[in-house]
């Protein structure tokens, strides 16, 4: 009996042993910040074997093709210690990074993850291509912010990535914004050569206009300030309107779907032109915003409550002095609460006479 158990005893203790085989000692890396321009950098990791028999790595692989692992072919003795060598190639990849490269070996573990990680500050041509809006230290990839679509009454999240190009960290903020906005960086404080991201919380609802929206925000980036734009376009929610609202809905009909000015003196007065919006619908047709995106059009509208029938006046004009080109060839946006035709667009056309 005291033999089986010495037997079994000794067959645990090997057990034991072989399942501490390949032993590494530190698993992970940080290179810490360095610059692109210096080239790949490298690291090694120590591998003991703490078995009583011969160790073999059978393979180092990496996440990715920046990475790049190299290792022995030798069998390592029990005691002895073996490199496996870790390259990264920063080229192109300013930021942070994490990679991995998975081990694996005939002992117990089989497979051992090691992780590298730290910053790389990216050449100013690296940055250019992928950050290519310069603000002082801070470099952006748009030079504003597009928002997109946005339903009225509901909330939307955008982001836009930024990268602090400076050798100290970076403090970023919006001192300046819409009331319908409410956007922060993240982190706040970036360190050199990482990534900085503006989210923008875009409340919809408190939005004055509908249609297309321009406006800024003022940021500030350690001692920089600047202006950057902003452009949304509002849209009205008909998803709940039930079969009958959609039938006694308003509609909106504009009496023109151009407006034609004729010759116009590029230098004289200011001229004008009108048309008629009526509600062939039931219900009130509310007009919700009469606008041109281009320099020198305004309109404006005699009544924005229209009843089953009734018609309202909209005047357009038309500087002279602020229009470019040979043409007058210009866009007013109708945009009312007529789920089918919510927004209506009608051509203001013109020829120059000097």
């Amino acid at each position: 009996m005291k033999k089986i158990l010495l037997a079994a005893f000794s067959l645990l203790s090997v057990i034991s042993v072989a399942a501490q085989t390949a032993h590494f000692p530190v698993t992970d890396y940080n290179f810490g910040a360095f610059d692109e321009d210096s080239g790949p950098v490298d690291c090694r990791f120590a591998l003991v074997n703490t078995g009583d028999k011969p160790l073999t790595i059978l393979s180092a692989r990496a996440t990715c093709g920046c990475t790049t692992p190299t290792f022995p072919r030798r069998a390592i003795t029990p005691g002895d210690t073996a490199y496996i060598s870790v390259s990264y190639d920063p080229q192109g990849r300013p930021g942070r990074f994490s990679k991995q490269v998975y081990v694996e070996t005939d002992g117990e573990p089989r497979k051992t993850r090691l992780d590298i990680s730290g910053t790389v500050i990216g050449s100013g041509a690296t940055v250019a291509r992928r950050y290519p809006v310069d603000f002082g230290p801070l470099k952006l990839a748009h030079p504003g912010l597009m928002l997109g679509e946005v339903v009225k009454g509901r909330l939307k999240t955008a982001y836009f990535d930024g990268y602090n190009r400076s050798s100290d960290s970076l403090a970023v903020k919006v001192v300046k914004q819409p009331e319908y906005l409410d956007i922060v960086a993240t982190p706040p404080v970036a360190p050199p050569g990482e990534q900085v991201t503006l989210v923008a919380y875009i409340a919809s609802a408190k939005s004055p206009l509908y249609g297309l929206v321009e406006d800024s925000i003022t940021v500030s980036a350690g001692e920089h300030t600047f202006r950057l734009p902003v452009t949304l376009i509002v849209k009205e929610d008909f998803s709940a309107m039930s079969p009958a609202k959609m039938a006694s809905a308003p509609i909106a009909k504009p009496s023109v779907q151009s407006v034609e000015y004729g010759h116009i003196d590029r230098k004289g007065a200011p001229v004008t032109a009108s048309f008629t919006l009526s509600n062939a619908g039931k219900d009130n047709l509310v007009v919700r915003r009469v606008y041109s995106g281009d320099p020198g059009v305004t309109a404006t509208i005699d009544k924005t409550t229209i009843k089953n029938g009734q018609s309202a006046r909209i005047t357009v004009t038309v500087d002279p002095s602020v229009q470019t080109g040979g043409l007058l060839n210009s866009r007013l946006s109708v945009i009312t609460n007529d789920p089918l035709h919510a927004v209506q667009t009608i051509r203001l056309v013109g020829e120059w006479a000097e």
